[in-house]
């Protein structure tokens, strides 16, 4: 008796932890040929809606719940929260859309009409109010050269020169 009860305690609280880590996978690439940038960002669903909670004080769910709030909550907290900057300036993103890939969600945005990159920075506290131990990883690639950070609270900054 003592054993099944041990197990049923063990599985109830195996279920209840989400995941055990947070974390984000920011990919971040510019070509020169499109002189475009493309942003994809990686995130578990219930820490993303969660912090959409946190951020608009409403429910957000990514897999039923109307796209378009979703979106448009999405592109506010990125705009807020993630921010890329071109040879030193902030530039805007266009929030090209949201999908649920198993257990993540990819958010996507890029930036067109860029030119003369001589650097490029990710200035970003993504998630960090949600939970401070929050890690990001950035992945930049500024025509083919590739860079990897590792961000977690309070480091907010990302740069790549060529």
């Amino acid at each position: 008796m003592k054993k099944r009860l041990l197990l049923v305690l063990f599985l109830f609280s195996s279920i209840s932890f989400r995941h055990p880590f947070y974390l984000a996978v920011m990919e971040v690439e510019y070509s020169t040929k499109t002189r475009e940038i493309g942003i994809a960002c990686k995130v578990f669903p219930d820490d993303m809606e969660e912090t959409l909670r946190l951020f608009t004080g409403k429910k957000h769910d990514l897999y039923n719940g109307d796209k378009a709030i979703n979106s448009q909550s999405l592109t506010s907290y990125f705009g807020k929260h993630f921010n890329v900057l071109v040879n030193g300036k902030p530039r805007q993103m266009q929030f090209l859309g949201f999908e649920i890939d198993k257990e993540v969600a990819w958010v996507y945005f890029n930036i067109t009409k860029v030119s003369g990159v001589k650097t490029m920075a990710i200035d970003t506290d993504f998630m960090y109010g949600y939970r401070p131990e929050q890690t990001n990883i950035v992945h930049l690639n500024l025509d083919g050269k590739k860079e990897s950070f590792r961000l977690k609270a309070p480091e907010t900054k990302a740069v790549l020169s060529r």
